[in-house]
């Protein structure tokens, strides 16, 4: 049978197959977030539906919560076959919990959020795309809300609205900071070990100011 080369299969009429979307593990660390995580879970479900082709799994780590967090997954788990549950048997940090979530990941790209916070959807959007780039094999997005000038404040309380008065009563509850890792499966091994390595990764940093966490 003759080969035909790649630059002669368009001429000819011949289509390439482009390449399947990676699967995708997002691992989400959570204590004690019986009020927040479900939220997190869906918000994670329905923006990587948007994000990628590729077939998706959350991986939650609940690290020794003592409220009802763990019933709270195990409904989610029983409505998202898409989510998949680990537990602590006791407390042992959100750090931990984020390397227990990569050992059981399974995707190809895997997407470590450090904090017990909402995800920000724009810095995965970032990252996916930086991992087209094949050459990048790891990445990490992190972003601090900023506060609204006090122009645009001033402008919101002269329309005679309650934005301006929200907006101050936001300003007095610190910004949470918010971040996110992404690596490929081969490169797993360089961040987990028996020993607990850290698994700190360099990479561009998001800065981003919105209404809602000014």
């Amino acid at each position: 049978m003759l080969g035909v080369a790649p630059e002669d299969a368009a001429s000819i009429g011949i289509l390439q197959m482009p390449s399947p979307s990676p699967r995708i593990s997002v691992v989400l660390p959570v204590r004690n977030g019986e009020h927040s995580i479900e939220s997190r879970v869906i918000q994670i479900l329905e923006a990587m539906s948007d994000l990628t082709r590729g077939a998706t799994e959350v991986v939650v780590v609940d690290d020794g919560s003592k409220d009802s967090t763990p019933e709270v997954l195990s409904e989610l788990k029983a409505r998202y076959p898409q989510v998949r549950i680990v537990r602590h048997s006791r407390p042992r940090g959100l750090e931990a919990a984020g390397q227990t979530g990569l050992e059981r990941s399974t995707g190809d790209l895997v997407f470590i959020q450090e904090t017990n916070a909402t995800v920000r959807i724009e810095d995965m959007r970032r990252l996916l795309r930086m991992s087209e780039d094949k050459s990048v094999v790891a990445a990490r997005a992190e972003s601090t809300p900023r506060p609204l000038s006090g122009a645009l404040v001033r402008r919101l309380r002269a329309f005679g609205t309650h934005a301006a008065q929200s907006l101050e009563s936001a300003s007095e509850t610190p910004a949470k900071k918010t971040s996110i890792q992404m690596i490929r499966r081969p490169h797993l091994q360089k961040l987990v070990s028996q020993r607990g390595n850290h698994y700190r990764l360099n990479g561009e940093t998001v800065h981003s100011t919105s209404l809602e966490s000014a």
